[in-house]
């Protein structure tokens, strides 16, 4: 392979032109580009079809995450409704708030065990003898305990046919035990009331989902109407094993399905995409293949009219110059008596620039290094300073009792939320992020030392990996204090509890909570506008929030906290 090579090269080098010279290096340049690019076209198309799959696949999953959760908000409504006629509620209260207040509900029976029958129906055609006849077929079929419901409930899902038209129903049931009677409930829903479950925004005009029985019968369908079966491929070639498959619609489409598991066993989701994103993705290979191809044979022609003076070894001597100084920081190309007094030019202008480069970038260096000392040790004079406080507040205090002694520790308290914050910020010796966790319970800690009265405590529960610059964090901190001090104030015997969680969608939440029924305390201006600084909303997304919740954004503060650190 070698000897070839060189056979090659010396044949290159025995051309008498340095236009043909040029050109044959050009050659040996542009078929390893051509490859390349080749392979980067076939590489590019597939990573395309992939990510059409699989984003296919993700809006497929999407529908049957939806008919999860809405299954289950169903079945644990079914749940309550069953548990408060077992207990004695008015079937027709019941009905009223479970079924009559809710669009697209239509029908409930409940049957306890050893209990009166309880049923409510918006539908005439629905009475008692046809949804108990309902009620013991679902009763005969396989159910299921749902995995998202902590009871020994067991639930069927299905879509039947009932008093003419296509119904949804849910069956639940519940064995009875010797503390708690059992109960089987159906509920009836009309498939309508999919409407908001299947609503995903405008997408795709050739995007179709439905939910389908196993014998293909469409329940509710969007996209389409739902007696409108042509998108679907032709009768019997409904594959419920498979995921994706390609076939020809009943209206002579080529179309991509996708069949997911909605309600096990005989209830599916399936989409249908037309292929004209794979067609697309064909075009753009075809168009990434051919135009670079095309490009190297242009600039072939126009390297060929242009190239008439021998100026490779010139520019590569400036080349490697520039190379070297990326690499090790001294670059000077060497002038030379043959240079044609163009590149010469050059040449100069080269060197002269990278001396006035590296004169600059020396005195840049300098003053970075200056300011970077200068701002450092501004931030450890704050922090040193705050901590100076705090102590001389501390000692102050053995001179005062009562309200005075109070203030100064609330004063005090406050002031460790600066000192605290810095720290945190300043912990590696550089600013950075100030992690909450540690921050929060370092100010519990000084709450429950400095503003609790005999029999009061302040605990902090949860966990969270949230980071917010130094100036979010003070007044999250202070607001803790506000609050808290508020409560406390009041002196009654109670322990004080701060929730904080991640919540989704890159927000913060945190909340106060007691052990016992306290009054929460009336918003003032101070609170208000440390909200306000935090930009911080309420919220009900904390588990625990009898005494106030709220909520910050902190996706994106990776950014912001580029602004608080030292250069």
């Amino acid at each position: 392979m070698t000897a070839r090579f060189r056979h090659t090269f010396n044949k290159v080098l025995a051309f008498d032109t340095v236009q043909a010279k040029l050109l044959t290096f050009f050659l040996l340049v542009a078929i390893p580009v051509g490859a390349i690019t080749s392979i980067i076209a076939v590489v590019t198309y597939r990573d395309n079809v992939k990510t059409i799959e699989t984003s296919q696949a993700q809006t497929v999953g999407n529908f049957v995450v939806r008919m999860g959760i809405w299954y289950v908000g169903v079945l644990r409504g079914l749940m309550i409704s069953a548990a408060e006629v077992t207990t004695g509620a008015s079937c027709e209260a019941v009905g009223k708030a479970n079924v009559g207040q809710l669009d697209g509900y239509q029908a409930l029976l409940i049957q306890g065990d050893g209990g009166p029958t309880c049923l409510f129906s918006d539908i005439s055609g629905l009475d008692q003898a046809a949804l108990a006849a309902e009620l013991a077929a679902q009763a005969a079929k396989p159910v299921i305990q749902p995995r998202a419901v902590l009871s020994s409930v067991t639930s069927r899902y299905d879509s039947i046919v009932l008093a003419g038209e296509r119904r949804l129903v849910v069956y639940a049931r519940r064995e009875g035990k010797p503390d708690a009677p059992g109960w089987q409930a159906l509920l009836v829903i009309a498939p309508q009331a999919l409407d908001r479950v299947f609503n995903l925004g405008e997408g795709d005009r050739d995007f179709v989902a439905a939910l389908i029985t196993a014998h293909e019968d469409i329940v509710f369908a969007r996209g389409r109407p739902a007696g409108d079966n042509g998108w679907l491929p032709g009768k019997g070639t409904f594959p419920v094993t498979r995921q994706r498959w390609v076939a020809v619609s009943g209206a002579g489409q080529t179309r991509v399905y996708y069949a997911m598991p909605a309600a096990a066993p005989d209830l599916y989701i399936v989409a249908s995409f037309r292929d004209i994103h794979l067609r697309a993705a064909r075009s753009q290979f075809l168009f990434l293949l051919l135009a670079p191809l095309a490009a190297l044979l242009l600039l072939l022609v126009v390297f060929a009219r242009v190239m008439k003076r021998h100026l490779v070894q010139w520019l590569k001597g400036i080349e490697a110059a520039s190379r070297a100084r990326r690499h090790s920081g001294w670059g000077r190309v060497p002038l030379s008596a043959q240079m044609p007094s163009d590149i010469r030019n050059v040449v100069v202008a080269f060197n002269d620039m990278v001396e006035e480069q590296e004169a600059r970038e020396n005195r840049l260096q300098t003053t970075l290094a200056a300011n970077h000392a200068l701002t450092r040790e501004l931030h450890h004079r704050v922090k040193n300073n705050l901590q100076v406080m705090q102590s001389y507040i501390g000692l102050s205090k053995s001179a005062y009792a009562g309200d005075a002694r109070m203030a100064l520790s609330e004063a005090e308290c406050r002031v460790h939320v600066l000192s605290a914050a810095y720290r945190g910020a300043l912990s590696e010796g550089e600013m950075h992020p100030v992690a909450i966790e540690p921050f929060l319970r370092d100010v519990t800690l000084v709450i429950g030392r400095l503003l609790c009265h005999p029999g009061q405590d302040v605990t902090l529960r949860g966990l969270t990996e949230t980071t917010l610059p130094v100036d979010r964090a003070i007044p999250l901190g202070l607001l803790v204090v506000d609050y808290a001090s508020t409560i406390l104030h009041t002196g009654s015997a109670l322990v004080l509890t701060l929730d904080i969680e991640d919540l989704d969608g890159g927000r913060f939440g945190f909340g106060f909570s007691a052990d016992r029924p306290v009054e929460p305390p009336q918003s003032s201006r101070i609170l208000l506008g440390l909200v306000q600084q935090l930009d911080a909303a309420e919220t009900k997304d904390v588990v625990t929030r009898d005494l106030g919740a709220w909520e910050l954004a902190v996706a994106g503060d990776e950014e912001k906290q580029m602004g608080g650190r030292a250069p």
